[in-house]
């Protein structure tokens, strides 16, 4: 008993010594960086880095003997007939897929609020299977669901009594991918949403019943005003998933599909492909500035919106 106690004094004063070294640490501000050290390591190497090389590749002719052109790349791709149709495709994608991605996260969100929180754990595992789900799965389900011979053309040729179509090439294609965005994100947005509003302090809800404003009102100034740094968290996440989306449009439709839902990453993909970094390097600086811009500008209003 003897020997149990002291162990346990022990290791109690070592970890007394542990953190006391933490907050020595902790007292200077290098104290953090040193812990995000690796971090910002990991960051700087395999995502800042490419990100200058790219910019270089940007502005010189080839890879063989780096002449210094200019923005001539950049003006040529800017004209490019392949890239001004992945451009329209991708904002029209994006435009579409991510308003109705977080619209139906926070319906979703809200109409689970009332639900016990036992009940809501369980939900919860449910919204995350999507994400977890392996992309072989994935593909197989929906082109069993779109393909010529898959489940829709079963019900909708002999119901409309029409030829039969592989939905991804017919002008419908970006609905379907539209959906498969939606159904891959949503459950994780609902989560994000639900931990927003368990944050909404419930007197605020109260006050405002008090001076008289209805479910409506108290949606508007209370629920949406304090879920704006969720909404803008749920939005960058989302810009980045739109992206990932290539993955299984490439595993469905190939390199070249539909005219329809040929995106920026189809592009990128085939000029890696054909060993054009230049035209590469120039669409992906487009494409940074592009988010940089709109993220930024959401920044900047949710910052003012959270300061009045």
């Amino acid at each position: 008993m003897a020997t149990k106690t002291q162990n346990k004094c022990v290791y109690l004063l070592m970890e007394a010594e542990a953190l006391a070294k933490l907050r020595r640490i902790f007292k200077h501000e290098n104290g953090i960086y040193l812990f995000l050290l690796p971090s910002l390591l990991g960051v700087a190497v395999f995502y800042v880095a490419p990100f200058f090389i790219s910019i270089y590749y940007a502005l010189i002719d080839n890879a063989v003997n780096r002449r210094f052109v200019g923005f001539y790349n950049l003006i040529n791709t800017w004209n490019n007939h392949a890239f001004a149709l992945a451009v329209r495709n991708t904002i029209i994608f994006m435009s579409t897929s991510i308003p109705l991605n977080i619209i139906l996260a926070l319906i979703f969100a809200l109409l689970l609020k009332p639900i016990k929180p036992a009940i809501r754990r369980v939900l919860m595992v449910f919204f995350l299977l999507p994400l977890v789900i392996p992309s072989g799965s994935v593909i197989f389900f929906w082109d069993r669901l779109l393909a010529i011979n898959g489940m829709i053309n079963r019900f909708w040729v002999p119901f409309f009594e029409v030829e039969p179509h592989n939905w991804l090439n017919t002008d419908f294609a970006m609905i379907f991918v539209v959906l498969i965005f939606i159904w891959k994100n949503v459950g994780f947005n609902i989560i994000l949403f639900q931990t927003g509003l368990d944050f909404i302090p419930k007197d605020y809800y109260e006050y405002a019943a008090i001076e008289g404003a209805g479910k409506i009102r108290q949606f508007f100034m209370v629920t949406l005003v304090y879920l704006g740094p969720t909404f803008l968290l749920v939005f960058i996440l989302s810009v980045v998933n739109s992206f990932k989306i290539f993955r299984e449009i490439y595993l469905l439709t190939g390199t070249h599909p539909s005219l329809n839902i040929y995106l920026m990453q189809h592009f990128l993909n085939n000029q890696f492909a054909n060993l054009n970094y230049q035209r590469m390097a120039a669409a992906s600086f487009f494409t940074f500035a592009f988010i940089f811009l709109l993220v930024a500008v959401l920044y900047h209003l949710q910052q003012r919106q959270t300061y009045f």
